[in-house]
C-alpha cells in the first residue's frame, strides 16, 4: 500500500465532539480520527457512502489506527459501508483496529463477517 498525503474531507466547528474524516487521494480510502460515536457515525457514513458510489476503485480502504474510541454506531457505520461495498461490487479494507475498537469488533465477530463478503479487518 503506498502512502499518499491526506486531504482534509472536513472539520465541523468545536470539532473535538467529533471525529474527523480525512479523504487519501487516489487509490480511495479514508482515514478517521477522534472518536466515532453516535454523533458522528452519520459523516462517517455520508463520507464512505460517497466514495463507495463512485466505485472508481476496486479496494476502498478504512484507516481507524488514528481513532481513539468507537462505539455500537461506528460499528453499524463499517457493516453498512460493508453491504454498500458489495452492492458496488468494491473490496473494503478496514486497517489499524486497536485497544477499545478491536475488542468491540472482535466480540462482533466484524472480522468473520467482512471474510464472508470478500473484504477484510486488520487488527493490529
Amino acid at each position: 500500500m503506498k502512502v499518499v498525503p491526506r486531504v482534509d474531507w472536513w472539520k465541523p466547528p468545536g470539532a473535538a465532539a467529533y471525529d474527523e474524516v480525512v479523504a487519501a487521494p487516489p487509490p480511495g480510502g479514508v482515514t478517521v480520527t477522534g472518536r466515532v460515536t453516535v454523533d458522528s457515525s452519520p459523516h462517517l457514513r455520508s463520507v464512505l457512502l460517497q466514495l463507495l458510489r463512485r466505485g472508481a476503485e476496486p479496494v476502498v480502504v478504512i484507516d481507524l489506527s488514528e481513532v481513539s474510541y468507537l462505539d455500537m454506531s461506528g460499528l453499524a457505520t463499517l457493516l453498512e459501508a460493508l453491504k454498500a461495498a458489495r452492492r458496488h461490487s468494491v473490496t473494503l479494507r478496514v486497517l489499524g483496529m486497536t485497544g477499545q475498537s478491536r475488542m468491540l469488533a472482535e466480540i462482533a465477530e466484524l472480522d468473520r463477517i467482512f471474510q464472508t463478503e470478500g473484504s477484510e479487518v486488520e487488527f493490529r
